[in-house]
């Protein structure tokens, strides 16, 4: 019945629904969550981004540990008349995209309701079009062929019971273990196992060339960032910005950003060059692009 039902769907495909879902789809992908990240980054605060990171990666590591353990093979790996309209690699339950974009949608809308920054009719226009996003990233995966409709409903389900499960835990800790825990002491740690990770993976054939290159990217993203959280919690003045210098801050940081994905992406890819093009990116996205903008700002302020 499943691959019935990803037939059916695709047999009114088209160019513009083609063009149309690949695009939706992004939204389910790491790129949409680092975008999130870094906004939260530079104009919320820089615990509660690490606090949205903390929560969609472990959602990401739940989801990953599932398709390890069921290994369901893809609607087009199991049907020569399912079209494979995008390239993808790895098991298909549950839907990785559908759960990002669940645990993302529901970390937001979470945090809408209980602290309430925005008048009712906005926080009502955020879950209606959070939901319409998940449904239609979810449907994408099942007319691209990359997935089952019952990999989808158990993404999104799982996306939405990770976020209400950690708040839910998190919201029994006491205030004065929050308080206590040291944020910075934390990367540090995980900074260091994902180091050791990269060595061993570097000494073995025990994973895929797609797994250890997973682990490369992981530890530099965790080690540039955990060295630019720390120097910018030192070294970073926080100024009350006015919204069009935030906006700024975001549109240029994030062509930064781009920019130099970009430029590294042209060198040949190996694990350490990966691994050590996203520590350099994440290093200055969370302290460098902050520490120049902040004296830029004060600069002009002061003129």
């Amino acid at each position: 019945m499943d691959l019935e039902i990803v037939k059916f769907i695709q047999s009114g495909a088209n160019e513009f629904f083609d063009v149309f879902f690949s695009l939706i789809t992004r939204f389910g992908e790491e790129i949409f969550f680092v975008c999130l990240f870094l906004i939260f980054y530079w104009v919320v605060s820089y615990n509660y981004a690490f606090k949205f990171a903390l929560f969609y990666l472990t959602s990401v590591l739940i989801n990953n540990v599932l398709k390890i353990i069921v290994k369901r093979p893809r609607p087009w790996m199991a049907s020569d008349l399912v079209d494979n309209k995008l390239p993808a690699t790895g098991m298909s339950f549950p839907s990785g995209h559908s759960q990002g974009i669940a645990c993302i949608s529901t970390f937001i809308v979470y945090d809408c309701y209980k602290y309430k920054p925005f008048k009712k009719g906005v926080n009502i226009t955020i879950l209606v079009s959070l939901i319409v996003l998940s449904l239609l990233v979810g449907f994408s995966r099942i007319y691209l062929g990359q997935h089952y409709l019952t990999d989808v409903i158990a993404g999104l389900v799982l996306g939405v019971l990770v976020i209400l499960l950690i708040n839910f835990i998190y919201s029994k800790i006491s205030n004065k273990f929050k308080s206590k825990f040291n944020l910075e002491a934390t990367l540090a740690f995980l900074s260091l196992v994902l180091m050791v990770a990269v060595v061993v993976v570097s000494l073995t054939d025990f994973v895929s060339y797609e797994t250890a290159l997973k682990v490369f990217k992981y530890a530099g993203m965790l080690i540039g960032t955990t060295l630019g959280y720390m120097l910018s919690k030192r070294l970073v003045e926080e100024i009350n910005e006015t919204m069009l210098a935030k906006l700024v801050k975001v549109i240029v940081g994030l062509i930064v950003v781009f920019g130099l994905i970009i430029l590294f992406g042209l060198i040949p890819e190996t694990q350490f060059v990966v691994g050590m093009s996203v520590l350099i990116v994440a290093f200055v996205a969370t302290f460098v692009y902050p520490y120049v903008f902040s004296l830029i700002y004060k600069k002009i302020k002061k003129a």
